[in-house]
């Protein structure tokens, strides 16, 4: 058990991270790995793994895969042994209005964002009980807290695993094992392009109309579970901004869909 002012070490720790081809993903091995620790990197693209892997030396390993394929996640938590950490960062996202809803592709976004999410996480938890230690991060976003026109399997998908996360935290910490969501707001990845084309349009609204101070790069997500890996907290935001929107937008749903609705 850590006291809030002891920092935890994280030479020699196991971490893994999914969705780890591009983005936060990418950028979160990275940034594991200078702080020391062991990356065992899983996505669908092999050639993306293979040059990050390359690119981080003997620290990293990959595994290749598709985290919603049955055994997948077992089988990834096999060939990383010893794990002190799990990050499960993989996602994506879906540009459909309520009058568009299509069945399948709103499954296959929760079969990625979720269940693939909280079965790793409660593989993970299997071990780290055990081992009396670990933390499981589970990357969220900003739109878990409030949720915009057209997106809404993907907030959904998202306040979905931040009540799971909060579930999870208070059963696990007897067992000194931390549970924290990651809420990012809009990141410079691949992200918004992927959504649009899965939904069968050029470009993303979401990203052609978010200012510019809704944009962050995908390093300061990284740096931020860094530390918090560090010192585990329940929640890690990289803007105190979007946090203070996001509470005052929970207190007015009214006032929330005026100015989203304005923004979208």
């Amino acid at each position: 058990r850590h006291s809030s002012n002891m920092s935890i070490s994280l030479e020699g720790k196991t971490i893994v991270i999914t969705g780890a081809s591009s983005g936060i993903g990418e950028a979160t091995a990275k940034a594991c790995v200078e702080a020391g620790m062991r990356c065992v990197i899983t996505a669908r693209r092999e050639e993306k793994l293979k040059t990050l892997s390359q690119e981080l030396g003997d620290s990293c390993s990959f595994v290749v895969g598709d985290v919603t394929k049955e055994g997948f996640n077992e089988h990834l938590l096999e060939q990383a042994g010893d794990v002190y950490a799990v990050f499960a960062n993989a996602g994506h996202g879906l540009d459909q209005t309520t009058l568009e809803y299509d069945h399948n592709q709103f499954r296959d976004l929760f079969n990625l964002n979720v269940f693939a999410a909280v079965e790793l996480a409660s593989l993970a938890a299997k071990q780290m009980t055990k081992n009396k230690s670990g933390h499981i991060l589970l990357c969220a976003s900003c739109l878990s807290k409030f949720a915009t026109p057209k997106h809404g399997a993907y907030c959904a998908s998202k306040s979905a695993l931040e009540a799971v996360a909060k579930s999870m935290r208070m059963e696990l910490k007897s067992n000194s094992v931390s549970v924290s969501t990651v809420h990012p707001i809009g990141t410079q990845t691949e992200f918004f392009h992927a959504s649009a084309l899965r939904s069968g349009k050029e470009t993303s609204s979401f990203n052609s109309q978010s200012p510019s101070w809704l944009m962050q790069p995908s390093e300061k997500v990284a740096d931020a579970v860094v530390r918090c890996l560090r010192n585990p907290k329940p929640e890690v935001w990289t803007s105190i901004t979007m946090r203070l929107i996001s509470t005052v937008f929970a207190a007015s749903p009214r006032l929330a869909s005026t100015i989203i609705t304005n923004f979208s």
